[in-house]
């Protein structure tokens, strides 16, 4: 409790300082804590220490909220490294301790390893994705580049006018019904009217 308490206001410490103290304070929590007493006992053998350390570092990922610690912690645990990894590259050492112990022999050490890795995620700092995962993606063309969206229409829709001329083609629609008249209908010629009825003219003139 009491170093979390620390923690605390050296966080608030940094976020309120000016620019030139808090690049200070940050670059002496990074030589004296970080580097000082952490990578020690994160690069032990005993699983005991390791456990303590690792859950240390747990809740100083989960404590800091200061851009200017947050960076140092970063780079101190992860390394300024972001080109794409390669089997001939030197890794940096404790980021590879600290990935290499998420799937350890002692399943306590596995999972301490990886709440550390979801804290450190969880932190609003762009080279975390960009080291862990995204720099070894960009030359894998899994994202398309340029303005193309894709197309989101479905098949085109048949034309409903398209379907009765066919069927008004197929011989076998009108032959079917002879005698129902759903074959060609007989309009009567234009000059012709309906019988008993007059033309309006004549109507008009009664």
């Amino acid at each position: 409790a009491a170093f979390l308490c620390w923690l605390d206001y050296l966080d608030e410490l940094v976020m309120g300082a000016h620019p030139l103290v808090a690049d200070a304070i940050t670059e002496a929590v990074e030589e004296k804590f970080f580097q000082g007493i952490l990578q020690p006992q994160l690069l032990q053998m005993s699983e005991l220490a390791v456990l303590g350390a690792t859950a240390v570092l747990t809740g100083t990922v989960r404590q800091i909220r200061a851009p200017a610690l947050l960076h140092r912690l970063v780079l101190f645990l992860l390394g300024p490294h972001r080109h794409p990894e390669t089997p001939g590259d030197t890794p940096h050492p404790l980021r590879a301790q600290l990935i290499d112990r998420c799937d350890h022999l002692s399943d306590e050490i596995s999972l301490a390893s990886l709440r550390l890795f979801e804290e450190l995620l969880r932190k609003p700092h762009e080279h975390v994705a960009h080291n862990l995962v995204l720099r070894n993606l960009e030359a894998r063309a899994y994202l398309q580049r340029g303005p193309h969206a894709p197309d989101e229409r479905g098949p085109p829709e048949a034309d409903p006018e398209e379907d009765g001329l066919d069927l008004e083609e197929d011989p076998y629609f009108t032959d079917g019904f002879p005698d129902t008249g759903f074959g060609t209908t007989n309009n009567p010629p234009p000059g012709s009217a309906p019988a008993g009825k007059g033309q309006v003219s004549e109507v008009v003139s009664r």
